[in-house]
């Protein structure tokens, strides 16, 4: 199959480039080629040939569907910019020559991007369809997007500026806006302060004037967004001025009203949170609260189940599920929690690329997005900057609080800000999502807390043992060792949560989710793979409302949502889905799990357990910046788990498991 693939991307590129070919066998070739994988040459070229025989409205549905597939693809971004200058979109075209220049590869596609940069310009200013004005500021623009960085640093945005008190989103269902919280000094964040500062954000919207008619008790969170804002609030009939009140410019104002009605005024915009119902009528499950235990091993766990490293927190509740064979969908925090939160695998949704900005919601809706409009009040608690509102997370809560985690934002503060929500919210339907980073700081051999580094031997803090990234740290003794001191604090300080909300909800009223989003590679010395299981097996649990059982079962933790949805009985899209219902809650069986590394300047590799063998699959070249990668070359091994299967069954298990990789894998063909 690869070799067609390959054969076809040589002979429609060899077509194309003919001034005057044939028009019909390139059409079939790329008919052929679209039948097998819809690969990036598919779009450049096809997308190409209606835009050079004038099918404009062909050549954009192309270049559109190609961009959602490969949004980091060179050639398509040029192809839409030129496609943009030619429907007169100019807006459109300097965007996309503006994403030209910040993947360029080579010194010859920066000068095709500057040249046309500059016809364009010229073109622009000698119709005057553009003010001078408008002109500079989408030039200005462009030379943003030629350094565009990824959104990583929130609440600072990809182009270094700050997103404190600037709305987004204006006019659509998910206007947000982030301000400062819990701040006395500070009126904004730089690249530095924001290692140091919560924020908080909100959906809701920016005007001057709002009219509610509350039904119950209702809170409103309220910002300014430029000092010295009149603010006048009539409530029912009575008019109050806030001038001189005790509302404060760097955070969010919560105001608290009765039944009736609100009429809200100021002489400059401000931005309203949506108003939330202070009770709700009570759902199935009143609390889902999801822990996310950043690099947990489900290996690590096994080996270690005597020690009871999480017993304080699981013993809280008296119900629990546990799988016992869970795998994560990628090998790195960025993929795998977007597969959690949408139920698709690293290529659908998107988000690898450690370095160019991507929102994987273009391409995805994360399924907590429907718990919240199944009527949840949904909060986030993180610090997580591979999980941020820009990421494409915003959508998902009406609440967020976030403060870098280097900067300390870590499992004993994260329970103090959840259970004064919770006790805030007390009488709402609440979803929280909550990120404890502590295990990560081992292998970014950060020493945070008092815990942690009293409890670690002086012998052990002589060196640093940092890898290239903390997913490519080796095996180190001394932070297995460390590893197992900030487990048992997460134990303690995730068991007061969990204490909390023992004490006033009873037990069938709540969800808990406990999973990771990978383990680690410092566990194993010379591991003969690199997707080795103390890497990839993660654990997932659910306590209180559930059934009480331990399963040896496979999943994914694309399953994850999927699951709590069914539990939650809200409705999804199952069939676009690659994450099911788990088998023990009413799914179907799975007959395998597919987990991959999906790296810039890494081999691609990918590991599928079964019950009879694990399969590991590994390419000799590397990906390359936009995604793409050689899969005719590669090595396969074989781990063989039942003794039992004859050589024939396992030769037929590893041939329709290579064929199962390279098919749903062929659309990254170079």
């Amino acid at each position: 199959m690869i070799t067609r693939v390959k054969s076809l991307h040589k002979e429609i590129q060899e077509l194309i480039q003919t001034v005057t070919y044939d028009i019909n066998e390139l059409e079939k070739k790329l008919m052929e080629l679209g039948a097998l994988a819809k690969t990036e040459t598919y779009f450049v070229a096809f997308s190409t040939h209606c835009f050079s025989n004038e099918k404009i409205e062909e050549a954009k549905e192309l270049i559109n569907e190609g961009l959602l597939r490969f949004s980091y693809s060179y050639s398509l971004h040029f192809n839409a910019a030129m496609l943009g200058y030619v429907q007169r979109e100019y807006e459109r075209a300097f965007f996309h020559f503006g994403k030209c220049l910040r993947l360029a590869d080579n010194q010859k596609e920066i000068e095709d991007v500057e040249n046309n940069l500059e016809t364009l310009v010229q073109i622009v200013g000698k119709t005057k369809e553009m003010s001078i004005e408008q002109l500079e500021e989408q030039i200005s623009f462009v030379k943003k997007l030629a350094i565009e960085g990824e959104e990583r640093a929130y609440p600072i945005d990809k182009f270094g500026e700050s997103l404190i008190r600037k709305v987004q989103e204006i006019g659509n269902e998910y206007e947000n806006m982030t301000n400062l919280y819990k701040n006395t000094y500070l009126e904004d964040l730089n690249n530095l302060t924001r290692f140091f500062a919560k924020a908080e954000y909100y959906l809701g919207k920016r005007s001057e004037n709002y009219e509610f008619d509350f039904t119950t008790n209702t809170t409103l969170p309220v910002s300014y967004l430029t000092e010295d804002t009149t603010l006048q609030i009539t409530i029912n009939g009575e008019v109050y001025n806030y001038n001189d009140s005790t509302l404060r410019f760097g955070q969010y104002n919560y105001l608290t009203f009765e039944k009736g009605s609100v009429h809200i005024q100021s002489d400059n915009p401000i931005f309203i949170g949506k108003p939330i119902p202070l009770k709700d009528a009570p759902k199935k499950y009143k609390l889902i609260l999801h822990t996310f235990i950043d690099g947990l091993s489900g290996v690590y766990l096994e080996k270690h189940s005597d020690e009871n490293l999480l017993g304080r927190t699981l013993n809280v509740f008296s119900k629990k599920y546990e799988n016992l064979n869970c795998y994560a969908s990628a090998d790195w925090t960025f993929p795998s929690n977007a597969g959690t939160v949408t139920a698709v695998d690293t290529i659908a949704h998107g988000q690898y690329h450690p370095i160019f900005s991507h929102d994987f919601s273009e391409k995805q809706q994360s399924l907590i997005e429907l718990i919240r409009k199944d009527g949840y009040f949904t909060a986030a608690f993180t610090g997580d900057w591979r999980g941020t509102p820009p990421h494409g997370y915003g959508k998902s809560y009406n609440r967020i609080v976030y403060k870098n985690s280097t900067g300390g934002f870590a499992t004993s503060e994260l329970m103090e800000e959840v259970i004064d929500h919770l006790d805030t919210f007390k009488d709402k339907n609440n979803y929280i999502w909550i990120v404890l980073p502590d295990l990560h700081d081992v292998a970014d051999e950060l020493f945070m807390g008092i815990n942690g580094q009293v409890h670690t031997p002086a012998q052990n803090r002589l060196k640093a043992n940092k890898g290239q990234t903390s997913v490519l740290s080796n095996y180190d003794e001394q932070k297995i060792i460390r590893y197992k001191e900030e487990l048992k604090r997460i134990d303690l300080h995730l068991s007061l949560l969990l204490n909390y909300i023992k004490g006033n909800y009873k037990e069938d009223e709540v969800l808990i989710i406990i999973h990771s989003d990978h383990g680690q590679g410092y566990f194993i010395e010379n591991p003969s793979q690199f997707l080795h299981e103390e890497r990839t097996k993660v654990p997932f649990m659910l306590l209180g409302g559930v059934q009480n059982k331990t399963s040896n079962k496979l999943m994914s933790n694309l399953d994850i949502y999927p699951t709590v949805l069914n539990l939650l009985e809200i409705d999804y899209e199952k069939d676009r889905l690659h994450g099911k219902l788990l088998e023990d809650f009413g799914g179907e069986k799975r007959r395998f799990v597919f987990t991959e590394s999906y790296h810039p300047n890494r081999e691609y590799r990918a590991v599928i357990h079964s019950k009879d063998i694990n399969l590991y699959f590994e390419t000799v070249g590397k990906v390359d910046n936009y995604g793409l990668v050689d899969l005719e070359d590669f090595n396969v091994s074989v781990e063989i788990l039942n003794n039992e299967s004859s050589t024939e069954e396992i030769n037929s298990f590893k041939e329709r498991y290579i064929n199962w990789i390279i098919k749903k894998r062929a659309v990254l063909q170079k």
